[in-house]
């Protein structure tokens, strides 16, 4: 059986990341699902294994990501000769330039097709659903300059996030509007390609009623985009149950009750719109406890799980669609022809 390689970046090494990644790697099951490639430190995971009482993993030390072995887990070294302390709890600028160096070497491994999905660890880059840090830097590493979408998903829901642009002037009305229903189409089209719903339908709750004629326009187009709802009435109401997207549109405080009514250690990142498959835990770094072995793994375990449901999907999105049947035209001019059975066959 063929096992997809997985990227591991180690986060900011002064939280819970490194905690997190140690748990989940003592189960050797993992290695029965796909096979681990962290981008980092062995220093950095010894050290963190010695103050957390957690055991220290057996590690396959490679110089490239295409040499990683299936089942074992491997690790490709970033930091060079200069191997970074660890300071629990404290925020640092040796601690943001290893979890930088992880990423780029984790990017730079996927660009090569050496991994086929990356999982990234709680870190200053990490992404809070406001300033979008951890998509800007891979934007900026993979020079892509398509839209990208930050995802929260979970058994029970998908949700994402879009903010309202002020405009003065008519064009200006346009363009936006115009902007929007890109949106809608490629949040559609991730929901079709990444989560196998041929027909998603998507909630989109927004106090802007001028959306609902961007809304129909859609509609027509055969977008399933339904709205703007109302947020006391949709969060309250458990209507997200209905829909399989929901996007909250200027209104922030619904978003975040949206995500904290479900169970956190099962919420998790999701940036659609790359090539690159990439989910992240959605907890902080988490400083109060960092190095005290407290860290529940569960929300990195099903970051490793959402990476590996997206990518079987789209391997199966693209074997469906790869040669799609072409149409015939019939000319229905004449319907008079008549089979001869009485000839005999040459």
């Amino acid at each position: 059986m063929y096992l997809h390689k997985i990227g591991f970046t180690h986060g900011d090494i002064n939280g819970i990341g490194c905690e997190m990644l140690l748990k989940v790697l003592q189960d050797p099951e993992i290695l029965e699902f796909c096979t681990p490639v962290i981008f980092g430190s062995a220093k950095v995971l010894r050290d963190t294994a010695c103050q957390t009482g957690i055991g220290m993993i057996p590690l396959n030390v490679i110089d490239n990501a295409a040499d990683a072995i299936d089942g074992r887990i491997n690790l490709v070294p970033v930091c060079g000769d200069n191997e970074p302390d660890i300071q629990f709890g404290q925020q640092t600028e040796a601690s943001l330039q290893a979890e930088a160096d992880s990423l780029t070497a984790a990017l730079e491994a996927y660009d090569n097709d050496h991994i086929s999905a990356l999982v990234t660890l709680p870190g200053q880059l990490d992404n809070d659903q406001s300033s979008h840090a951890l998509s800007d830097f891979i934007h900026r590493a993979l020079n892509i300059h398509e839209a990208s979408f930050d995802w929260i998903i979970n058994d029970h829901l998908r949700i994402l996030q879009l903010h309202h642009y002020d405009v003065t002037t008519e064009l200006g009305e346009g363009i936006v509007s115009e902007a929007f229903q890109n949106d809608i189409r490629a949040i559609s089209q991730s929901l079709r390609f990444d989560f196998g719903i041929m027909r998603p339908r998507i909630a989109v709750v927004s106090p802007h009623e001028k959306l609902h004629s961007d809304l129909e326009e859609l509609h027509e187009q055969g977008v399933l985009a339904f709205g703007p709802l109302d947020a006391t009435a949709f969060t309250q109401g458990e209507w997200q149950e209905h829909y399989d997207g929901c996007l909250f549109h200027d209104n922030d405080e619904a978003f975040k009750q949206a995500i904290s009514s479900h169970d956190p250690e099962y919420n998790v990142g999701y940036i659609s719109g790359l090539h690159l498959i990439l989910t992240y835990p959605f907890v902080g770094i988490h400083y109060d406890i960092a190095g005290q072995g407290q860290a529940s793994e569960v929300p990195l375990r099903q970051a490793i799980y959402a990476a590996l449901d997206i990518l079987r999907q789209r391997i199966r999105y693209r074997q469906a669609t790869r040669h799609p049947l072409e149409k015939h035209w019939v000319p229905r001019g004449r319907d008079d022809y008549k089979l001869d059975l009485t000839k005999d066959e040459e």
